[in-house]
């Protein structure tokens, strides 16, 4: 029988998931033409349904290494675009059907070969990438957008776009259209979509002259996030923008610093979103202070009846926002009593269900 893990040297690796993601299986492409489909006996056997017989083979040409298709059912995608003859690069993510690998130079990398027998290959972690490539390609997204109100006025003074899909085949919610991004690195794709869409709709809607626009955080890295605000601002140069990045993404206080000071260059304000959902980071606050600070949802709900050593805490933590010139935001607030109790607290702004929930901008 042959080991799953045999050492085989070669110029070319495909990498993927197996056993529910716990471990990296390294596929060495060693002879071309390689071969990949359902058919026992090929290079690069997956035993799916979804795989055809003989579905695609990687070959050279002129000194590139290109892919091919072989005429497939659900089709061969490179960096989320079907392809029929593909050239490729080392840092390629390549789909076969609903397989996901990405392709990279054996330099460096441990090798290994598998027959795919026993091993368990995470099939679902890419269901609906080929609907996403549609999604992005047509653009089929729409915005809904959900009020930042004064808690004293109890009036919007700002709105959040939060986006939403519009293919027939993939869930509405930006969460699980993000997730299935992520899977095949289109992420930040998908995020510029909706921030685009955004504001495209807003320039019809006076309402609409202040947003909240959110990022992934792979983005955060990126250079391509500036260039994508900066022909936002071109687009709408009128609407008041601010941009939150997730609590997460600040770890690099220096290049933070960078990016805030782009945006000002733009007129663009900086917020952080869910200030709190993992580590309070507040050397990071204290060395890069944002426009906003968006508290997450825990600080806030439930705070009327907390006790008063959590207040005291919040009650802090805002006082050091405000001292720092950062406007504290109270998200997920659902009750009269939870808004009454965040005005003590020393929040000017909220955000909540109780103030209203998103909607399509011709619903405000």
């Amino acid at each position: 029988m042959t080991d799953p893990l045999e050492a085989a040297p070669t110029p070319w690796v495909l990498r993927s998931l197996i056993d529910g993601g716990s471990r990296v299986w390294n596929v060495s492409v060693n002879r071309l033409p390689f071969r990949v489909g359902r058919r026992p006996g090929l290079d690069l056997t997956l035993p799916s349904t979804s795989v055809s017989t003989e579905h695609a083979e990687f070959y050279e040409r002129g000194g590139e290494l290109r892919v091919r298709d072989l005429g497939s059912t659900n089709g061969t995608y490179v960096n989320r675009r079907r392809v029929t003859d593909e050239g490729l690069r080392d840092g390629d993510v390549v789909h076969f059907a609903d397989f996901e690998f990405r392709l990279e130079e054996a330099a460096g990398v441990h090798q290994t070969t598998a027959v795919l027998r026993d091993i368990s290959l995470p099939e679902q972690f890419v269901k609906g990438t080929r609907e996403l490539d549609e999604l992005l390609r047509d653009q089929l997204v729409s915005t809904h957008y959900q009020p930042i109100v004064s808690i004293a006025s109890r009036q919007p003074v700002s709105y959040e776009a939060l986006g939403r899909g519009r293919h027939p085949g993939l869930p509405e919610g930006p969460e699980e259209l993000l997730r299935i991004a992520d899977s095949i690195g289109a992420a930040p794709f998908l995020s510029q979509l909706f921030r685009q869409r955004a504001v495209e709709t807003a320039s019809g809607y006076p309402a609409l002259a202040s947003l909240f626009l959110n990022t992934h955080p792979r983005e955060i890295a990126q250079p391509d996030l500036v260039d994508s605000l900066t022909a936002l601002r071109r687009i709408a140069p009128e609407v008041a923008l601010a941009v939150e990045i997730h609590e997460s993404a600040i770890v690099d206080s220096a290049g933070i610093r960078e990016f805030r000071a782009r945006l000002k260059e733009l007129n663009i304000a900086l917020a952080y979103d869910d200030f709190g959902a993992g580590q309070a980071r507040l050397l990071e606050l204290a060395e890069v202070p944002p426009e906003y600070l968006k508290f997450d949802s825990r600080f806030v709900l439930g705070v009327a009846e907390a006790p008063e050593s959590k207040r005291h805490v919040v009650r802090s933590l805002v006082s050091v926002a405000r001292e720092l010139g950062a406007r504290p935001i109270a998200e997920g607030i659902e009750s009269a009593a939870d808004a009454h109790a965040c005005a003590e607290l020393g929040f000017e702004l909220a955000q909540g269900f109780y103030f209203g929930r998103p909607v399509p901008p011709e619903q405000l």
